[in-house]
């Protein structure tokens, strides 16, 4: 579970002064990717005060605590399943003892607890109950949302400008609800927002940690204190540092801020303190995101400007409006770069696996599984020698001496300039540009029976438990290519598995010709959550550290690297050579992820997302 930065979050404390003793609002469900355990264990009720932590408690005769997701500053959370409706998972929030003797951080709690009754948005999460417990501290039973937090997703580079047309727009109207119902977040930022996954990549945004929000005609608190500063330093629009009273327009210029980010992967202002911010924000942005992100329209840079201006009257009055609108611009964006790039005809991958719906093989238990493949190179037609015109074997006329004399000075002038060519070829190419292209071909699965259509990825999805894939990885130059899946480390331990090249594909040998297209066998994300790990390595020449685990890649083995030695020779291999990291981009398009480097070696770390 993911916690706010103390450091960062200010809250204010019952006079309405900002106070750093009053402990901050935890957020409702901020944990990247929360899988419920499959077991079915029972717990028992109890009428006892609650304990340190409530692992083990059932609470109402209802809610079973399984584990705990995370403690804040003022309470904790976790995750729960609800006996009286199938054992649906649950979040519980719970107050800590510290907290429940501080009046004003309970009257926040209450008010989390009536802004979340008020909404009915699917971009909002959602409160289920409420209850006490057996000492009197109150808790709130929320939605389980099954995804990772939108700061999980922001690269440094930013993220598809199609993807985040759509995030800004899901983002705008859940704001707009709960604005309508006279609720103001006053924390909206990225680690505040969930994914919620529903699969294929379908996402739904929902806004979580409604712990300093502030009500209109508020029923627990109707005279909250104004002048309070609260929220997070770098999301604050400049009159909420200021004190000023609450406004939707606070809320409208956090927008524009994680609008900012998404598109540029970093935030408009960096300051230390709340005071420089106030600063920076007269003055204005300096940087401009198109100027971060060059393929952003003008429109699209403008709107997201206007949402941070220093002014709240020169801000979108409205966040669905201010949304549709970015939303409508940057897939705009999205049309005029498809529209430009020149497409070529796709080659078709090779079928590697031995069936249509081949089971991945299974290895040595790394992370609840290990992925193994086998791979299978694509055909290489020989040259046709009947399309080259036939060499003439006449004799030269023997009356004609000096002509076989200019042709061998031609020749020796040729060979010796060829030689230089060769040489400084050879000189430059430590500073060639490798690249390497991978994608993942994906099967959903229903009851262990393929669901749907087999759909393209990047890979910068969060999958499904038991859904099936294939990576395909191809390269414009000739190499050696190699793909291993890396397990858990214990202490200074490492575990790897060679999964290319493969002893009974292409004679064991890791090289392969340009554009040789790879496709591996069907693997399969197993039943816990989790996050696979590859590395992908491109060499001109051959990697001595992977040779010597080549032979691992057999019936026995099924690529496993056992002896400690060779994997901590590979570890170090991959740490030395992925550094600096190599140029990754997404193609949307395409459906691709392309990876560009120097040197001779490329090397890639890639992760793909399970729960």
């Amino acid at each position: 579970m993911t916690l706010k930065d103390q450091s960062e979050t200010v809250t204010p404390g019952p006079s309405g002064e900002d106070s750093p003793n009053v402990p901050e609002p935890v957020s409702d469900v901020s944990a990247p990717t929360i899988t419920v355990d499959q077991s079915r264990a029972t717990l028992n009720a109890t009428s006892m005060p609650a304990p340190a932590s409530l692992i083990g408690v059932t609470l109402d005769s209802r809610y079973s605590i399984q584990k705990e997701l995370g403690q804040g500053g003022v309470g904790a959370v976790y995750l729960a399943r609800d006996r009286k409706l199938h054992d649906k998972p649950v979040v519980i929030k719970v107050l800590l003892e510290k907290s429940f003797q501080n009046s004003w951080v309970v009257q926040k709690f209450q008010q989390e607890k009536e802004a979340l009754a008020r909404v009915d948005h699917p971009g909002v999460v959602g409160i289920l109950d409420t209850g006490e417990l057996p000492d009197g501290k109150p808790y709130l039973v929320m939605q389980f949302i099954d995804g990772a937090t939108l700061r999980s997703q922001i690269k440094p580079e930013g993220i598809s400008l199609e993807r985040a047309a759509e995030l800004m727009k899901q983002i705008g109207r859940a704001l707009s609800a709960a604005h309508d119902k006279g609720i103001f977040h006053r924390d909206l930022k990225p680690e505040n927002i969930m994914l919620h996954s529903y699969g294929g990549g379908e996402q739904q945004v929902k806004i979580i940690d409604f712990g300093i929000a502030k009500l209109k005609d508020s029923v627990v608190a109707p005279s909250t204190v104004t002048g309070a500063t609260a929220g997070t330093v770098s999301y604050m629009a400049p009159e909420q540092l200021s004190g000023r009273p609450v406004s939707a327009a606070m809320d409208i210029y956090a927008m524009g801020a994680i609008a900012y980010e998404l598109v540029t992967g970093r935030k408009p202002f960096n300051p230390e303190t709340g005071f420089e911010l106030l600063e920076m924000q007269r003055a204005g942005v300096r940087v401009k995101p198109s100027d971060l992100r060059p393929s952003l329209s003008a429109a699209a840079c403008q709107i997201i400007l206007r949402a941070l201006s220093f002014d709240p009257k020169d801000r979108f009055q409205n966040a669905r409006e201010l949304g549709d609108a970015l939303a409508r611009a940057l897939a705009e964006d999205t049309v005029t770069a498809d529209q430009n790039r020149i497409d070529r005809a796709p080659i078709p991958s090779t079928q590697m696996a031995t069936g249509e719906n081949a089971p991945a093989r299974q290895t040595a238990d790394l992370s609840s599984k290990t992925i193994a493949a086998r791979y299978e190179p694509a055909q290489v037609n020989a040259v046709d020698g009947s399309v080259y015109p036939a060499i003439e074997t006449g004799d030269y006329p023997a009356r004609r001496p000096w002509l076989k004399i200019g042709i061998s000075l031609v020749l020796l002038i040729a060979i010796a300039g060829g030689g230089v060519t060769i040489w400084k070829r050879r000189s430059l190419l430590g500073t060639r540009e490798q690249s390497l292209v991978y994608s993942l071909t994906v099967q959903k699965m229903r009851d262990g029976k393929p669901y749907q259509d087999e759909f393209e990825s990047s890979g910068r999805e969060v999958f499904e438990n038991g859904w099936k894939f294939r990576m395909n990885l191809a390269s414009p130059q000739a190499g050696y290519l190699y793909l291993l899946n890396e397990g858990p480390a214990a202490g200074d331990a490492v575990t790897y598995n060679l999964l290319f090249p493969e002893a009974k594909t292409n004679s064991g040998s890791p090289r392969v010709t340009a554009d040789q297209k790879l496709q591996t066998a069907w693997m399969r994300f197993d039943d816990h959550q989790g996050t696979e790990k590859f590395w992908a390595v491109f060499s001109k020449s051959p990697v001595k550290e992977l040779e010597a685990v080549a032979n691992r890649v057999n019936d026995v083995d099924s690529g496993e690297i056992r002896d400690a030695p060779q994997a901590r020779a590979v570890r170090d291999f991959l740490q030395q050579h992925s550094s600096p990291q190599p140029e990754v981009t997404k193609d949307s398009a395409r459906k691709q992820t392309i990876v560009k480097g120097k040197g001779e070696v490329l090397v890639n770390y890639i992760e793909l997302e399970h729960h």
